[in-house]
């Protein structure tokens, strides 16, 4: 995976709120090494990929179970590969939005982290001031490394 644009002429908000909820690893003592661990060990761009969907898989099982995560990530490949990148991307932002980030937010409220939820309201109102001056959004490999360590980081702080 090279680097992808997502067109955001009609997605801004929906961007800016998926993004914010990983704020909430900003409220765990782990963030600082699993961020620096996973976006600064060297590794060839075809692994980084690898771990990305490897963890997306996972993270997305806790909200629709193992089946599920499988069934979305197909629908997501198809849809790449049919209708093209932009396509691929606005499914994920849709599923992101509507069912991992409110169920992310639910478990963050059922394990009581306050703090994370207050971290995410925060950079939720900064992220859409932001993304009002964006025309795409960049989806690459920095991006992937972010999501691999938002994975970890929330795995810890859940279990």
């Amino acid at each position: 995976m090279g680097v992808y644009s997502l067109h955001m002429q009609h997605v801004r908000p929906l961007v800016a709120i998926v993004g914010a909820h990983g704020a909430t690893d900003l409220a765990t003592s782990q963030w600082p090494q699993i961020y620096t661990l996973c976006c600064f060990v060297p590794l060839p761009p075809p692994i980084v990929t690898g771990l990305f969907v490897a963890s997306s898989m996972v993270h997305f099982a806790e909200d629709v179970g193992p089946d599920g995560s499988l069934a979305l990530h197909s629908i997501a490949g198809f849809l790449w590969l049919a209708l093209g990148a932009q396509r691929g991307l606005e499914f994920m932002l849709a599923y992101l939005s509507c069912i991992h980030t409110p169920a992310h937010y639910i478990r963050c409220l059922r394990r009581r982290r306050w703090t994370a939820l207050a971290v995410a309201a925060v950079f939720t109102i900064v992220a859409l001031v932001v993304v009002q001056n964006m025309s795409v959004a960049p989806i690459g490999h920095a991006t992937q490394r972010l999501v691999i360590a938002h994975v970890w980081t929330d795995r810890t702080a859940s279990h």
